[in-house]
């Protein structure tokens, strides 16, 4: 084990590609998921990654089909199984979720969902805080913190203050992003975090996306040069 703290985040694209290829449905696609997910968590236990942020449902993705949206709306079917929370839960991973909890379009079987996967797995020393971005959106992150800052204090103050009104506060920096299927964009994600992070974009589909992917991209990002802003022969900062 490592004390070093690791930030991975994945922009979780290609469902629906994936089940276009084949003639499927994008509902069979959302299903096959979960099984990238899971390998991609028990890679990152293995790599010794501390944080690991998973893009699930932006604030946009309620402009889809009614039908698909009340699908992703069942995150217990696509994204972790009963079983698979269990399995968190046993190897010491603490699952978050980070979005509008208040969006009256959320099912109330949605957020007692949610509730119910950070209560099973909440622990005091997890091995990795798998953080799920559900209902999210970067600029409305920073929007809500801002609102929030304003009602509290009368202002941010500085940047930990501002930080501390965040859906994603507690969480480090972002230190490597990979985005699968092939697009090259953030699509709002983590704006805020994603300040100084190595971008990594494949054309993995997120179906057929596997830990041995987390692992070749974990290889590449420690064999790149992050200068922090600083000439090539500075040292970084150690992670915030």
């Amino acid at each position: 084990m490592t004390d070093e703290t690791l930030h991975v985040a994945l922009i979780l694209d290609g469902n629906g590609r994936w089940a276009r290829m084949r003639g499927l449905q994008r509902s069979d696609g959302h299903l096959q998921a979960q099984t990238a997910v899971k390998s991609v968590v028990d890679a990152a236990l293995e790599c010794n990654v501390t944080h690991l942020t998973l893009f699930a449902f932006s604030t946009e993705n309620w402009s889809r089909s009614a039908e698909e949206v009340a699908l992703l709306m069942q995150p217990e079917r696509w994204l972790m199984t009963p079983q698979q929370v269990t399995h968190y839960r046993d190897h010491k991973v603490h699952v978050t979720f980070l979005g509008d909890r208040e969006d009256i379009r959320l099912p109330a079987r949605c957020t007692r969902w949610i509730r119910s996967v950070e209560e099973e797995t909440s622990q005091l020393h997890p091995r990795l805080r798998l953080s799920v971005a559900f209902n999210y959106g970067g600029r409305q992150e920073i929007t809500e913190a801002i609102r929030r800052a304003h009602l509290t204090s009368g202002g941010a103050g500085s940047e930990h203050a501002f930080q501390e009104h965040l859906w994603s506060r507690g969480l480090p920096d972002i230190d490597l992003c990979v985005r699968t299927s092939g697009e090259h964009r953030l699509s709002n994600f983590m704006l805020w975090s994603m300040w100084y992070a190595e971008l990594i974009f494949t054309k993995t589909l997120w179906p057929d996306y596997r830990g041995s992917d987390l692992v070749q991209a974990l290889d590449e990002f420690r064999q790149r040069n992050r200068r922090w802003g600083t000439a090539p022969s500075s040292a970084h900062p150690a992670n915030s």
